[in-house]
């Protein structure tokens, strides 16, 4: 999702670019660009599909995800566990997606893909948009088209793309040494507030939180009630704490 350098200019798309893309049942490819991949997902994938589901944010980690490390960063980076016979995403069903009210970014970016960065005078955001390498997908030579703005909006892609944006406070903090990775405790710490979300609010309730970092009343209700209200919450707490000096 967040790439050092942008993809080459003429990969690049802008929102007036048009493309060629309709995916659909009748495709002999349904459903197998759902299998063997590497699915990353963004905190706010995580919010919405554990909700969608229904289960505790530790029971979602620890039976649909994958963990490892940023090499560059240190950061924590999940993903979606495929599974271990088929390599299937356990999300699919017959019929398509289970949860594709709540598909992660990558599923609703398909087959485009997105990097975003900060500018290098760190002032601004950059997204660039790009093409992927589609190989084997039928849906890439079906005759519907479309500029990126219209997928982009049609995919419900805007709140998730709000929501991924806010990482990158975080990933190019001007306090972060870019030469070292996040210690065992930062590590930490990124988990509890960005992917954990029901340990992060024990954490905000149960430990004083609410009146160590003076969180109003208003603001208390809302965190309490809301996942999106809490993650930003974690995003936060996190760009003040995590590479405090």
């Amino acid at each position: 999702m967040f790439l050092d350098t942008p993809p080459p200019a003429e990969k690049q798309l802008g929102l007036t670019d048009t493309f060629s893309f309709s995916c659909h049942s009748r495709l002999s490819c349904f459903n197998l660009c759902c299998r063997n991949k590497y699915l990353p997902l963004t905190p706010y994938d995580i919010v919405r599909i554990r909700k969608a589901l229904n289960i505790h944010s530790d029971d979602f980690l620890e039976k649909f995800t994958l963990y490892r490390l940023d090499p560059n960063s240190g950061f924590p980076i999940l993903s979606i566990k495929m599974g271990d016979k088929d390599g299937l995403c356990p999300f699919v069903g017959p019929d398509g997606c289970t949860i594709y009210n709540d598909r992660p970014t990558a599923c609703r970016l398909f087959p485009l893909g997105r990097s975003s960065g900060i500018s290098g005078d760190g002032t601004a955001r950059e997204e660039f948009l790009y093409l992927l390498d589609t190989q084997g997908c039928k849906g890439v030579k079906e005759k519907k088209v479309q500029s990126v703005k219209a997928w982009r909006d049609d995919q419900g892609l805007l709140p998730y793309i709000e929501m991924n944006d806010k990482m990158l406070g975080l990933l190019f903090h001007p306090n972060r040494d870019d030469s070292k990775h996040l210690d065992q405790r930062q590590q930490q710490k990124v988990m509890v507030a960005c992917y954990n979300i029901d340990l992060f609010r024990d954490f905000v309730f149960k430990t004083g939180f609410t009146e160590q970092y003076k969180i109003d009343e208003e603001t208390a209700k809302r965190v309490m009630e809301s996942d999106v209200a809490l993650l930003t919450l974690g995003f936060t707490y996190l760009d003040g704490t995590l590479f405090s000096l």
